[in-house]
C-alpha cells in the first residue's frame, strides 16, 4: 500500500511538470548532443561524461554517461562537470542517464583495482568525491537506470534523489550492490545508505550475498521508485516530467530542507573518508579479492575477443 500511494505522488508531480509546459503530450524531443558545460572543445574526442540542457525544459539539464566502465579519468571529468553544472543558477534539476546499448553503469573498471593500493586509494577518493557532489547537491537528482546498474551503477543511483527503470520489456535490466561477489566487502557507508532507502532487513538478506535484483525486485525493496515503462525514451519523458514538477517549489527553501534531511548521513559519510578508503585498499590487496578480480578481468578479456 505504501509502494501504490508513493507511486500515485510520483505520477502527480510529473503531471504537475506536464501541466507547466505546452506539447508535453507529444513525443519528446532527445536532447541534442552538444559540447559540455566545462568547454570540451570540437576536436577532442568523445567524452565518457556530456551534460546538455533538455531542449523544451532548458532548468533541466541531461548529465549522459557514454563509458560502462567506471576509469578515475571518468571520475574526475565527472565531477569536474556537476560542479560546473552546479554552477549554473539557471539549472534546478538534473537527470542522470546513460546512451550506452543495455547498460547505465557496469561500475568501476576492474583494472583500477590492480594497480596498487596507492592508486587505488587515490582512485576511491575521487568515487568518493562523485557520490558527495550528487548526494550534496543543491539539485533535484533524478537517475533515468534504462540498463544494468551494478555496482557503482546502483552507488550513482543511490546518490539521487529518485530512480527510475525500465521494467516492461523483454529483458529488464538489473540492478544491486555486487562489492561481495567481486571479494570484497560492501563498504560501512553504502550499506547505511542501502538500508536507509530499502531497509535494514533487505541489507541484511541481499549485501552479504552480492545479491543482483530484477527490476521489479528493486521496486519491491524500494530500491528503485518506479519502472513501470516500456522503454527508454517513455522512461526519460516521465523522468524529465517529474523534475519540472518538483522544479515549481521554492528554490531556497526545497533545496534547504532536502539538504537538512541528508546531512546526517552526509556528516557521517564525510567523517569516516579515512577509514572507509584504508579498508578497502587492504581487502582489495588480499589474495581472495585480487584472485576474483584477476579472473574477471581474464573473463571480459576474453569475450571482448570473441
Amino acid at each position: 500500500m505504501q509502494r501504490t500511494r508513493f507511486a500515485s505522488l510520483l505520477s502527480r508531480t510529473a503531471r504537475q511538470g506536464m501541466i507547466q509546459q505546452q506539447g508535453w503530450m507529444t513525443p519528446m524531443t532527445r536532447p541534442m548532443v552538444v559540447r559540455s558545460l566545462a568547454s570540451l572543445t570540437n576536436d577532442q574526442p568523445i567524452s565518457a561524461v556530456k551534460v546538455t540542457k533538455h531542449p523544451e525544459s532548458p532548468e533541466v539539464a541531461v548529465m549522459t554517461l557514454s563509458q560502462s566502465a567506471f576509469s578515475h579519468d571518468t571520475a574526475k571529468l565527472m565531477i569536474k562537470e556537476w560542479k560546473t553544472m552546479e554552477q549554473d543558477q539557471s539549472v534546478r534539476a538534473v537527470m542522470l542517464k546513460s546512451d550506452l546499448k543495455s547498460i547505465f553503469c557496469a561500475g568501476i573498471d576492474f583494472n583500477e583495482f590492480m594497480k596498487g593500493p596507492e592508486s587505488f586509494g587515490n582512485y576511491w577518493r575521487s568515487i568518493r568525491e562523485v557520490f558527495d557532489v550528487i548526494y550534496s547537491s543543491r539539485l533535484n537528482t533524478a537517475a533515468a537506470m534504462h540498463g544494468h546498474s551494478l555496482g557503482l551503477g546502483c552507488v550513482l543511483g543511490m546518490a539521487c534523489q529518485d530512480r527510475f527503470m525500465v521494467g516492461k520489456t523483454a529483458k529488464p535490466a538489473t540492478i544491486g550492490l555486487n562489492e561481495v561477489a567481486v571479494g570484497v566487502p560492501v563498504p560501512h557507508w553504502l550499506v547505511e545508505l542501502f538500508a536507509q532507502i530499502t531497509s535494514r532487513r533487505h541489507a541484511e538478506r541481499l549485501l552479504p550475498l552480492g545479491r543482483i535484483l530484477s527490476v521489479q525486485e528493486a521496486v519491491q525493496t524500494g530500491l528503485v521508485d518506479k519502472a513501470d515503462f516500456s522503454n527508454q525514451q517513455e522512461m526519460e519523458e516521465f523522468v524529465v516530467r517529474y523534475l519540472v514538477g518538483r522544479n515549481k517549489a521554492p528554490r531556497v527553501a526545497q533545496a534547504e530542507t532536502m539538504r537538512v534531511i541528508r546531512l546526517n548521513f552526509l556528516t557521517f559519510f564525510r567523517g569516516s573518508e579515512e577509514e572507509d578508503v584504508a579498508t578497502i585498499v587492504k581487502y582489495v590487496q588480499e589474495e581472495e579479492a585480487q584472485s576474483v578480480l584477476k579472473a574477471q578481468i581474464a573473463r571480459l578479456a576474453e569475450k571482448s575477443r570473441r
